[in-house]
């Protein structure tokens, strides 16, 4: 079978599936409001009639297999797109994407206040969700309620923040999990802190000469134990690099819009506003495009600076290849054109790939349709 009738069967069982999912929503909804609405119409007591309801929630599990919950959730997230998100809904139906995605935007619809933020997310949802990863489009959905809502979203956070905390679950084997529920824009900082920790680490033991064969992850959680453990007191500064982008209005309180990540994460502005505050912090500008696009830059020579590397790695946020995640700031920059070949230099001929994917085009396994487009700084 060759690429273009894989990705085009690909394509078909993907809508398939969806439209599937799709029917599967539907009766759920209609068979439910439907045996509902003949309940409420008997003359049994209130707390029988609730039991009754359960009972018709209870039956469409044990038919669909899945839970209780599950069934719930598809009521309530059909209830919302058809009131709310009429558009999204018909994209459903069409199979243009499926359950999941769905679902993610029905949460986001619940969430949003006011009737022009609900009309842009059902205008611009379908079109995003149809072409990203499910969590892609999460991340979108944040940063984009975080531009239409400030003050809730701001609100939410604060709230959120009041439950910072630190917890511990043992396992069976002699490990444990510490898990710490943290401000956003300190966890990223720590988690870049520990990275650059753990690669700053040398590879060869100076006291016993011995390579150093722990992976990455296992350095990261040995310091985060030695930090913990062999430090004293409670303040903390840390020195770790935290890239935040902001449009220059949002940053002096002109207006009210977030922050975003290099992963395209949405930091409060205030926050931003704060750090921008700091004697350690270094500004850098960013010029971009109307449509909010890193404008391009070139370099004589075969290695960007690292001011284009920066660059790069703003535009692109991730791994360019879709679906991917891995943080820009982990990725190698590739010529897209050979630099032996003729190739430049510059943004236009630079992208950020993780060692995985550029290894495969290397090898000649990695084409254009597999790279998503770089990241709008809007």
């Amino acid at each position: 079978m060759d690429l273009n009738r894989a990705i085009t069967t690909g394509d078909t069982v993907r809508r398939a599936r969806a439209m599937a999912e799709f029917e599967e929503w539907k009766f759920v909804a209609r068979y439910h409001a439907k045996m509902v609405a003949e309940i409420d119409r008997t003359d049994e007591m209130p707390l029988g009639k609730e039991l009754a309801r359960r009972e018709v929630t209870l039956d469409l599990a044990q038919a669909l297999h899945v839970s209780e919950s599950t069934v719930w959730a598809i009521i309530s997230e059909t209830d919302v797109l058809r009131e709310k998100t009429p558009s999204v809904w018909a994209a459903f139906r069409e199979g243009d994407i499926d359950g999941a995605r769905v679902a993610s935007i029905a949460r986001t619809a619940e969430q949003l206040k006011t009737a022009s933020a609900l009309t842009e997310l059902d205008e611009s949802a379908p079109a995003y969700a149809a072409t990203h990863t499910v969590a892609e489009l999460r991340a979108w959905l944040r940063r984009l309620r975080a531009r239409l809502e400030p003050e809730q979203t701001r609100e939410e956070r604060e709230n959120a923040v009041e439950h910072r905390r630190v917890s511990i679950r043992h396992n069976d084997d002699g490990t444990s999990w510490l898990a710490a529920l943290l401000p956003t824009p300190v966890a990223i900082a720590a988690g870049n802190r520990l990275r650059r920790a753990a690669k700053a680490l040398p590879k060869i033991d100076p006291e016993t000469g011995e390579k150093d064969r722990r992976t990455r992850d296992q350095k990261q959680a040995d310091l985060l134990a030695h930090w913990l453990t062999s430090c004293e007191g409670t303040s903390t500064d840390i020195r770790a690099e935290i890239a935040i982008s902001i449009h220059a209005t949002d940053l002096i309180g002109y207006t009210d819009g977030p922050g975003m990540t290099l992963d395209g994460e949405p930091i409060g502005s205030e926050w931003v506003r704060e750090l921008a505050a700091s004697e350690h912090t270094i500004f850098r500008r960013l010029v971009l495009s109307p449509k909010g696009e890193v404008l391009d830059t070139t370099v004589l020579g075969y290695r960007p600076t690292e001011a284009l590397r920066q660059a790069i790695r703003w535009r692109d946020g991730t791994c360019r290849v879709m679906g991917c995640r891995a943080p820009a700031h982990e990725t190698d920059q590739d010529h897209e054109l050979a630099y032996d070949s003729g190739g430049e230099t510059s943004g236009s001929n630079l992208r950020s790939l993780c060692r995985k994917h550029h290894n495969m085009k290397s090898h000649g396994h990695l084409h254009d349709h597999h790279l998503a487009h770089p990241m709008r700084h809007t």
